[in-house]
């Protein structure tokens, strides 16, 4: 998947999954509450008592306490009217038949959030036939009121404005928001939470396979890290959303989906430190900084005994308060506890490299660590509630799981490269190991059968009976051509050799030409000169006289006996660089034409060339040769002729 593209897709999920507040009619006009510490009070001593106003959510933070809510819900904040008429549109099982009212009136809804909470006890004057009406974590699904993902009640409208009152108990943070709007509007709020929640619980399904898949091919700790996260995130999101409580009610007591949300409560950040963990790893941090790490990590052991022990609240406090300090002390190993530079992007692959610059994933935790502080320090009591507060599970998931899949995403395409690159590297050594291989075994066959020759010319003359001056000359013989084979061997090694020293001096062609004509004076070769007197040339003189000697050598031995041997000096230019070409020509002899494709390749020799002793490196060592020294060597034949030119800069 492209990276781009990768990206661009994360941020249309943002976008869908952020839970955008919609409007509603909400008739609450005022908002008050009375803190109970003892849970004793009575609704009668509560409709006495001095209620303090709020606005918004209420915030209490881990509160033991009992709180009591009071609600005053105003018709005319609405669209009109509460007559039937003036607030038509709502289907008619909507209404509520009143005995005591002449006329019927409308039906509303009061809607309470999180879904968290534990007890929630209304209070209605108004409808004072209806009693004992309840709803929460504490009370099955199937007795609700409202068939929602929230807690809520159905109540009916009064033409003028009246209180109602809530008696609220919760186990874990209090935070409590309330609406109170028409039926319809509530259904349809309801309807677009469902889909937001289908949609971060679909999400996370996706994430849970993605990470199993790529942990499967490839058990990667981060990605391992981001399942566990994923698989835990799964748990508590439905959890949260009260899916646990309305498909296993029937087999579960009600209080015990209180505790199970506790328990992931407190091992999701859990799960976020693992992978924080696992993420730093690639940055080389500091040991002693990681290590202080591990009881953020593992806090929630400590809680689990404490819940397990009956002080639920002390528990969700302890794990609350340590997740937030944990997720600053990340960013604080990104500030100061690192000692790795990342890699540039086009350094190669790496998987001991971050995929991302640390000032990336600095960006990351700080927004991790923002998100946290504005779900845990609101639980905590420290600061207000928002609205964001009542959507927990979709905004402590969408976001940073969106986060982490790009950061895996990225982990994972650098391991692909990495092990793309392994295999290629793989490749190449296993074509070199074959190509020395078969050099290897060419190598050994060239040497066995050229040597084999002047040592059974010599066995030969050793065993017969000629004058001992004829058989040293044998001897001789076959000790140069096996002393020939062996210069040529190492020469061939020279010009393997990448860092081959060149003793590059100014010269002149008629220095470069004495050393040829000496040696090979009496030899049938014409030698042509067209250059106006003499030159300097730049070169390395040995290695020059080298190749030319191969190239008169090759000629000599491959053309007729009684065939001549042409060679000639000119100037010509090539590439707009002005040079000096040395052409060696000949007819062909016995052993025909070289393959042209073939004639430079190391131990080539045609296939009638073996009747002459010969290694099939001569040619390949001076092309080698002319290439260290800047120069070009070309093969050209016509129907009765082959010839080399030899082309170097001046």
């Amino acid at each position: 998947m492209d990276t781009g593209r990768f990206f661009r897709a994360a941020l249309v999920l943002v976008m869908v999954l952020m839970p955008w507040r919609i409007w509603a009619s909400d008739l609450i006009s005022s908002k008050a509450y009375l803190e109970d510490p003892t849970g004793q009070l009575t609704f009668d001593e509560v409709r006495q008592a001095s209620f303090t106003p709020y606005t918004g959510i209420l915030t209490k933070g881990l509160s033991s306490s009992v709180f009591w809510v009071r609600l005053r819900i105003d018709p005319a904040l609405g669209s009109g009217s509460v007559d039937a008429k003036a607030m038509g549109g709502f289907p008619p099982s909507i209404y509520v038949p009143d005995a005591n009212a002449e006329t019927d009136v409308q039906t509303l809804a009061l809607r309470v959030r999180p879904p968290t909470l534990d007890q929630i006890e209304l209070f209605d004057p108004f409808e004072p036939h209806k009693t004992n009406r309840i709803a929460g974590n504490h009370l099955p699904w199937a007795d609700s009121e409202i068939g929602s993902l929230n807690h809520g009640f159905v109540i009916a409208a009064d033409s003028a404005p009246r209180d109602v009152w809530l008696r609220v108990m919760s186990g874990s943070t209090m935070v409590i928001g309330v609406d109170a709007l028409p039926y319809s509007e509530m259904r349809a709020l309801d309807k677009r939470q469902e889909i937001l929640n289908t949609l971060d619980v679909a999400l996370t399904i996706f994430f849970i396979i993605w990470a199993g898949l790529l942990f499967a091919m490839r058990p990667d700790r981060l990605v391992g890290a981001f399942l566990v996260v994923m698989v835990v995130s799964f748990c508590y999101a439905t959890n949260y959303m009260g899916y646990y409580r309305i498909f296993l009610g029937d087999w579960l007591p009600a209080k015990t989906y209180d505790t199970m949300h506790s328990i992931f409560v407190m091992l999701l950040p859990a799960s976020y430190m693992l992978f924080n963990r696992r993420l730093l790893q690639d940055y080389q941090p500091n040991a002693t900084m990681m290590r202080a790490l591990l009881p953020f990590q593992y806090c929630f052991v400590a809680g689990w005994l404490l819940l397990f022990l009956g002080y639920e609240q002390l528990a969700l406090s302890l794990v609350a308060t340590l997740t937030f300090v944990g997720q600053l002390f990340v960013c604080v190993i990104l500030v100061v506890g690192l000692r790795a530079k990342t890699g540039s992007a086009a350094s190669a692959p790496n998987p001991n490299e971050p995929v991302l610059s640390r000032y990336w994933i600095l960006a990351y935790s700080l927004l991790l660590a923002l998100l946290f502080s504005g779900l845990i320090l609101p639980a905590l009591g420290l600061i207000e509630a928002t609205w964001l507060s009542l959507y927990r599970s979709i905004v402590q998931g969408a976001v940073p799981f969106l986060l982490m899949a790009v950061i895996v995403h990225l982990r994972n395409r650098r391991l692909d490269l990495e092990q793309q690159r392994q295999v290629a590297m793989a490749e190449q050594v296993a074509a070199f190991e074959k190509s020395r291989r078969e050099e290897s075994e060419q190598f050994l066959a060239m040497l066995t059968h050229e040597i084999r020759t002047p040592l059974t010319v010599m066995a030969y003359a050793a065993k017969t009976d000629m004058p001992e001056g004829q058989l040293g000359e044998h001897v001789k013989s076959g000790i140069s051509e096996i002393d020939e084979l062996i210069e040529r061997c190492l020469l061939a090694d020279r010009a393997d050799q990448a860092g081959l020293p060149l003793r590059v001096e100014q010269t002149t062609l008629k220095e470069i030409l004495r050393a040829p004509e000496s040696r090979f004076a009496g030899a049938r070769i014409d030698w042509t000169v067209n250059l106006p007197g003499d030159f300097v040339i730049t070169t390395d003189i040995t290695i020059t006289d080298l190749v030319i000697n191969n190239l008169i050598d090759n000629a000599l031995k491959y053309s007729p006996a009684d065939a001549r041997v042409k060679v000639v000096v000119k100037l010509d230019n090539l590439d707009n660089r002005r040079g000096i070409v040395f052409e060696v020509s000949n007819p062909p002899g016995v052993a025909g034409f070289p393959d042209a494709d073939r004639v430079f390749l190391k131990y080539y020799r045609a296939p009638r060339a073996h009747i002459r002793t010969g290694s099939g490196l001569g040619l390949y060592v001076a092309r080698s040769f002319t290439q260290k020294l800047g120069g070009q060597l070309n093969y050209h034949r016509t129907i009765d002729c082959l010839w080399f030119d030899l082309w170097l800069p001046l």
